[in-house]
């Protein structure tokens, strides 16, 4: 039996002799944007799953200081690190469950299609650049002005990708516009917390849209990834199932309004990968990784460090791609045993993640974040992580 493939525009539809289609795939373009209360973070102390994993010590997420960077990646379109909240804003509990229906495909050589509401080629659609985080708070936990916002996005203009975090501080449109202005792209999200003081995630959605509406003419392009939570699940504020949920619900009410991007979770890679049905509800896998709070990693390996966690998370998420949302090395701070914070150790650490990665990573963070409070359990780091002066 002969079979033809048919391309059409962005689709591609599998016929078969008789020109009959029995199977349709198509591809997607990455789009993205931000959102966040920024805050404090935990990380997980025990790597799971398969073979020796170095140990990790538990933090609270610090903010990062790293090194600007001299070298622009090629491509577009996403591991373990750790980040609380900071001023939440609303509550929000999250219900939708993720449709299951999937529709085998009437031949047989070709595999079944995918399940509605979790598209899994997506991530096959390219890789992001390299990307760098950002907050939207003061040393004193105000909100940054317009003017300060514009200011700090230009400085990243190096930075083709920048991740913020929820909605407060009206960060959402803000970015939008002088990411259009710069030629940049965004990774946005909500900050769920279904045990308490996150956000709304109809609400923060919405938000994308009008602003997407009035400031990019309806175009989601601007938006490259979309996470509905930062590392709920490894604080133990949400579930496993509460988070799919979440992804399927997001999903659904993003492609209603023309988003046709990644959409996904961020945890950690201890917590990602005891909690693989988080991956398979996602498009893409996001984690948050950072060598600095393992105490066996010196800052020269901490690329290398961070590699290892990735090929971990992939194993354990069915070999689905990665894309690393944090990472770092704090410039001051208590040593973590080999883990020393210096300004020469935060450039060492960045050459070596720079040098492991060119794709898929955002160095953590754009500045520092004075208004974050040090702890012994993040080795008083916290504030710390800026890479741009």
């Amino acid at each position: 039996m002969v079979y033809v493939t048919e391309t059409i525009a962005e689709a591609i539809v599998y016929v078969d002799e008789a020109g009959a289609p029995y199977w349709t795939t198509t591809s997607t373009v990455l789009t993205s944007s931000p959102s966040v209360t920024v805050a404090t973070s935990t990380a997980e102390a025990v790597l799971s799953s398969s073979g020796p994993a170095p140990s990790l010590t538990s933090f609270e997420w610090p903010s990062s200081t790293l090194v600007l960077p001299s070298v622009e990646p090629t491509a577009v379109g996403a591991q373990d690190a750790t980040t609380t909240q900071a001023p939440p804003s609303t509550t929000s509990e999250v219900s939708s469950a993720v449709p299951a229906s999937t529709k085998e495909p009437e031949p047989v050589p070709q595999p079944s299609a995918p399940a509605d509401n979790v598209p899994v080629d997506k991530a096959a659609a390219g890789t992001l650049p390299l990307g760098i985080t950002w907050d939207a708070y003061t040393g004193s936990a105000n909100c940054k002005s317009a003017d300060q916002l514009a200011s700090e996005f230009s400085k990243m203009k190096d930075y083709k990708v920048i991740r913020i975090y929820g909605m407060d501080c009206n960060q959402i449109p803000l970015a939008i516009q002088n990411a259009i202005k710069n030629g940049q792209k965004l990774m946005g999200g909500a900050f769920l917390d279904t045990s308490g003081g996150g956000e709304d995630l109809d609400q923060v959605i919405q938000t994308y849209k009008s602003a997407i509406d009035q400031y990019a003419g309806g175009n989601w392009d601007v938006l490259q990834l979309f996470a509905v939570e930062n590392e709920r699940v490894n604080e133990h504020r949400m579930t496993s199932s509460q988070v799919v949920d979440a992804i399927g619900r997001a999903r659904t009410q993003l492609q209603s309004f023309g988003y046709n991007g990644l959409v996904g979770a961020v945890e950690t890679a201890p917590a990602m990968m005891d909690n693989p049905a988080i991956c398979g509800a996602a498009d893409v896998v996001m984690v948050n990784i950072h060598a600095f709070f393992d105490r066996n990693t010196k800052a020269q390996d901490a690329g290398t460090f961070v590699k290892s966690q990735v090929e971990r998370v992939k194993s354990a998420c069915d070999n689905k791609r990665v894309v690393v949302t944090e990472s770092g090395w704090p410039r001051e701070g208590n040593a973590n045993g080999a883990a020393i914070p210096s300004p020469d150790n935060q450039r060492i650490a960045l050459e070596s993640i720079r040098s492991n990665f060119n794709s898929d990573m955002f160095l953590f963070s754009a500045f520092d974040s004075g208004w974050k409070a040090d702890s012994a359990s993040t080795f008083n780091s916290e504030r710390y992580w800026g890479v741009i002066d």
